[in-house]
């Protein structure tokens, strides 16, 4: 089973499709309850010569806490609220490391922690973020407000983890 919810369902995500030619093409591995993914970009996502657009950093992040979501619970999740403290520019054509764990859960929501730091260890952004879970009592309240396709994509993809995960 692949572990990315979008990449699944449809590989056209932004942050995490690997056939999307225009998207992030985010790759993550998991260490424990920590999920990573190197992350390095051209000039086609700067904004000032040789920078990362900051609003590229925050997808970069907000993927990043919605897949450590996402691969530990195996519940789809919609991100309601995010949080982002930059702390440098991120560098075209650099290498850098995006992570990201969970730091609260409960049936309704999950709170996830995250930041993108340079191979040095210095922290360019971080981010807190809250996501509302679309377990099957979600989508059974909210039905009127989400799409049918969408509905039949979320009930897919979510169930129990894999093992061995």
């Amino acid at each position: 089973m692949p572990d990315s919810l979008t990449a699944e369902a449809a590989s056209h995500c932004f942050g995490c499709a690997p056939g999307n030619p225009i998207g992030l093409r985010l790759d993550f591995a998991r260490h424990g309850e920590t999920l990573t993914a190197r992350v390095k970009l051209g000039t086609d996502y700067e904004s000032f010569p040789g920078v990362v657009h900051g609003g590229i950093v925050a997808t970069i992040l907000d993927e990043t806490l919605a897949q450590v979501v996402y691969r530990t619970g195996r519940v789809s999740a919609f991100t309601t609220g995010l949080r982002i403290r930059y702390a440098r520019p991120m560098e075209t054509d650099a290498e850098y490391t995006a992570r990201a764990e969970i730091v609260r859960r409960d049936e309704l929501s999950v709170r996830a922690t995250g930041r993108i730091d340079t191979a040095a260890g210095e922290t360019i952004a971080a981010a807190d973020g809250t996501f509302y879970l679309l377990t099957e009592e979600a989508l059974g309240r909210n039905a009127e407000g989400i799409p049918a396709e969408l509905i039949k994509v979320l009930r897919s993809a979510n169930g129990p983890a894999p093992q061995g995960e």
